[in-house]
């Protein structure tokens, strides 16, 4: 049961961690890419520039959604590691 409780407040750290990393580096991020698309419209190449911002946007937030989707997995695996090392040790002691 401690390893449950562990597994757990590891996995909320985590998500918090994340969470707060998102939220305090998008502004900035938003910010920067602003800043260039302005730039890119003063010198008239927005229509080149504006695929590749959006472009690292979705990838910025691919990457937030993707760790908590990895958290989740990690989540899923390590509940069942205990399970499998049971099983292991009843082979062994079984003789299998």
């Amino acid at each position: 049961m401690a390893n449950w409780a562990r597994t757990s407040v590891g996995l909320i750290t985590f998500a918090f961690i994340t969470l707060v990393l998102f939220i305090v580096l998008s502004s900035p991020i938003t910010t920067i890419f602003d800043m260039i698309d302005d730039e890119a419209e003063d010198m008239n190449v927005s229509g080149d520039v504006n695929p590749i911002i959006s472009t690292f946007r979705t990838v910025f937030g691919m990457v937030f959604v993707l760790s908590m989707i990895g958290l989740g997995v990690w989540f899923f695996l390590g509940s069942h590691e205990e399970e499998f090392e049971q099983t292991v040790d009843e082979r062994h002691r079984r003789g299998w």
